[in-house]
């Protein structure tokens, strides 16, 4: 299989509080066909193909990816690139699109570690576009127009914001060739974008109240390096080092917690109520949150906020060469687990966005082979 994929440089961070939910809906509608192609003749296009397409989107990344044989590619990118072009900007189906996108939206409010995380980003950058919803604000989604939609287009998807990627079996300079024909006409340029600005992140305490909610939801987050940082690989080997927690994977194992090589297992295993625990980092072009995510029964809502500060605090102190080494080998597995040309697509395109380079797996298992027990214990303190 093959696939190709466009990259934008224009994620929910260059929308602005009123026309939230933007990017996310444009992204959508690239999905609906083009000017010289219908909504039903793309679909039928792309099974023909015995292909998918898919769209995704963050707070700086909008993405659109076709997976289809390699004798198909050529066909898949004229689909895709004349949809980014020349997008069918359709009032009556960008109703249809913003519906499903009020649905979406409340499907992702049922889930509670999707909504905390989206607190939390509002809590850490609430000044700023990054901490807003990436699918739009509800309130302001039905206001949207066909009008708003060209203009973020306009302003956004232009050649200096747009990476095109192909993997698997395929000619480069054909494609290249391909590329510029099917995309040679867009605007090389518009100026500034929007929220470009560094976001400043705002330490501070958010509380939120749901009576519907079972069991309590805490986020720990701290500011964090984006991905051009120097400390970025740092951070996401220590991301491996807190790892993630589970009571119905982990209980059954753990009978001694004092002997846990993980600090942050360690605390949670003296806590019989805290049922799951998961670490993130969000690392972004300047910016970054890194923290945990920890759910359980409300009594112990004190210690989960205790657990996110403490395992960073301990290891500012200690840190064991063992548990350094496990989180190093969890990293290097989960490099070699990427096994299909969509997988090393969506890599490609999101480091050539934010970084400008193709950064290898061999690149990142050597930069934190160099990390030990002494340098981690320097960056926590």
């Amino acid at each position: 299989m093959s696939s190709v994929g466009v990259y934008i440089k224009a994620g929910s961070r260059q929308d602005t509080l009123e026309t939230s939910g933007t990017a996310n809906l444009l992204a959508k509608m690239l999905t609906k066909g083009s000017q010289g192609v219908t909504k039903s003749q793309f679909a039928e296009e792309i099974e023909n193909m015995g292909g998918s397409v898919s769209t995704s989107i963050d707070r700086e990344i909008t993405n659109v990816n076709v997976t289809c044989f390699k004798g198909d590619l050529g066909r898949a990118l004229n689909l895709l690139g004349d949809a980014v072009a020349n997008p069918n900007l359709d009032p009556a189906e960008l109703e249809l699109t913003k519906q499903e996108q009020a649905d979406e939206n409340d499907t992702m409010n049922k889930d509670q570690e999707t909504s905390l995380l989206e607190s939390c980003h509002f809590n850490s950058f609430r000044d700023h576009m990054l901490g807003q919803p990436i699918r739009g604000d509800r309130d302001n989604l039905q206001n949207l127009s066909v009008d708003d939609l060209r203009s973020f287009k306009a302003a956004n998807y232009t050649g200096e914001n747009m990476v095109v990627v192909g993997t698997g079996a395929i000619d480069h300079e054909a494609f290249v060739n391909q590329v510029a024909e099917m995309l040679g006409g867009i605007t090389s340029s518009s100026g500034s974008q929007e929220n470009s600005n560094k976001c400043v992140y705002t330490p501070s305490l958010l509380m939120m109240r749901d009576d519907e909610m079972y069991n309590a939801n805490v986020g720990v987050f701290y500011d964090a390096p984006g991905v051009k940082d120097e400390d970025y690989y740092s951070f996401l080997l220590l991301k491996h080092m807190i790892g993630n927690y589970d009571i119905a994977l982990h209980a059954a194992h753990l009978n001694n917690m004092s002997k846990q090589y993980n600090a942050t297992h360690n605390l949670l295993g003296d806590l019989v109520d805290v049922t799951k625990q998961s670490c993130h980092y969000f690392a972004y072009s300047d910016c970054g949150l890194w923290g945990s995510y920890l759910f359980g029964n409300e009594v112990f809502v004190r210690q989960m906020n205790w657990v996110g500060l403490a395992a960073p605090t301990f290891y500012s102190d200690f840190v064991s060469e063992v548990e350094v080494v496990r989180a190093r080998n969890n990293l290097w597995n989960g490099l070699m687990k990427q096994a299909n040309a969509q997988e090393a697509n969506v890599e490609i395109g999101r480091q050539m966005i934010q970084v400008g380079r193709r950064v290898t797996r061999s690149e990142i298992a050597k930069r934190v082979s160099n990390m030990d027990a002494h340098y981690m214990r320097g960056l926590c303190y």
